[in-house]
């Protein structure tokens, strides 16, 4: 239950125990700032926003100040705030005036003292720049940009209208988490679903709406893990990630599999619907509607036991209608060489709701995981334990 106005709702601990200073500068796309701090908020972070003189322009300290439930810090002060205590700092959005003072070492505001102090302290400072195409490819700008490229990690603006808008603040929230947390190894993730073509224009299929296979890649990204994605047809695709692999049929899917183990991987969640059976043939352009229609199904290899690297974290999918025995989840558990298995009931899946229970080997399952976020979280979370 929400207890007050302040309160959000945590969508993951990727940022959990960080702080996370942001600056606000004199930018249109200040109007984003306070979505920004609130998605922050949202991964565990608590935040800290600094408005400029020109920031305020375009954002309001009371705004800022009700989205990071914390003060809106605007000059300088007696306690010395402008030296760095936080783990991280943002400046989102940064105008051509805030990079042209950061790079030439310019401190006369509180803002641009505080990234001074992170860059003295080597504490990571995170840019996006917004503002018009014509100010940003100034040469002026563009020496600024290049200078600070040595100090400073810049994160992609939104270029649309002949602007450099500000990104979707979630997904640059994500961004920012992925960065603080940044790991080496690269999880594989299968997810959405095959199709099996009869002729050019018809196919048959199973149903997968993406939405478990995204939730399981964000959050995988966001804790700082490199995804590769392979992504079969589906409505709902992951916000971030490291790569995607847009697929369609069982052999393309297959043979992306194969690519990515051949890179190097240390997990593989193979969450994708993938068809059992495909259709012998596939006719040549479209078939009449007055022609009899007959077709012949063989069975595909299983894309899962394809992937012959010896992983520690190995994750399979199993649909089922009826409840499911210890003896059935450790035969495919074993089969498959899984370290966990996420068993879901028929009747537990609708656009809402997702129960589902996770096997491990001789373990007792844990039972009823409620949402797709929690069955994310809890899979991530035993990544992490086991690949250290």
């Amino acid at each position: 239950m929400v207890s007050n106005d302040l309160t959000v709702k945590l969508s993951s601990d990727a940022l959990a125990g960080k702080t996370i200073d942001v600056i606000i500068a004199g930018s249109i796309g200040a109007v984003e700032s306070v979505r920004f701090l609130r998605s922050l908020r949202r991964l565990g972070a608590s935040v800290q926003p600094w408005l400029t003189q020109g920031g305020s322009l375009f954002a309001t300290e009371t705004a800022l100040s009700w989205a990071a439930a914390a003060p809106c810090r605007t000059g300088f002060e007696g306690s010395a705030s402008h030296i760095s205590l936080g783990d991280a700092l943002v400046i989102a959005p940064a105008s051509a005036s805030m990079l042209a003072k950061i790079a030439g070492g310019i401190t006369d505001t509180p803002a641009s003292a505080l990234v001074a102090s992170y860059l003295g302290m080597k504490k990571p400072v995170f840019i996006v720049a917004n503002m018009h195409d014509s100010m940003y490819e100034s040469p002026f700008v563009q020496e600024n940009l290049k200078k600070l490229a040595m100090y400073c990690q810049f994160f992609g603006a939104r270029r649309e209208e002949g602007k450099q808008k500000f990104p979707e603040p979630a997904i640059l929230a994500d961004e920012v988490a992925h960065a603080i947390n940044r790991r080496h190894q690269q999880i594989l993730v299968t997810m959405g679903t095959t199709r099996g073509y009869i002729d050019d224009v018809r196919y048959i299929s199973n149903y997968s709406s993406g939405a478990l296979g995204s939730r399981v890649a964000e959050e995988f990204y966001r804790q700082g893990f490199q995804t590769a994605v392979v992504q079969g047809p589906c409505p709902i695709i992951p916000k971030t990630y490291t790569k995607l692999i847009p697929v369609d049929t069982n052999q393309q899917m297959g043979s992306a599999v194969k690519d990515v183990e051949q890179t190097g991987i240390q997990g593989a969640v193979f969450a994708a619907s993938v068809l059992d059976f495909v259709p012998t043939e596939k006719k040549t352009g479209k078939i009449r509607s007055t022609e009899d229609l007959s077709v012949t199904f063989q069975a595909t290899p299983k894309i899962i036991a394809s992937v012959t690297s010896p992983l520690r974290f190995k994750v399979g999918f199993k649909l089922e209608t009826s409840p499911a025995s210890t003896e059935l989840a450790q035969l495919y558990l074993s089969k498959y060489s899984l370290s966990h298995l996420v068993m879901n009931q028929l009747q537990n899946l609708s656009a809402n709701t997702h129960r589902a229970d996770i096997w491990r080997p001789q373990q007792t399952p844990t039972q009823n995981l409620d949402s797709k976020d929690a069955i994310a979280r809890f899979l991530v979370h035993d990544a992490k334990n086991l690949l250290g």
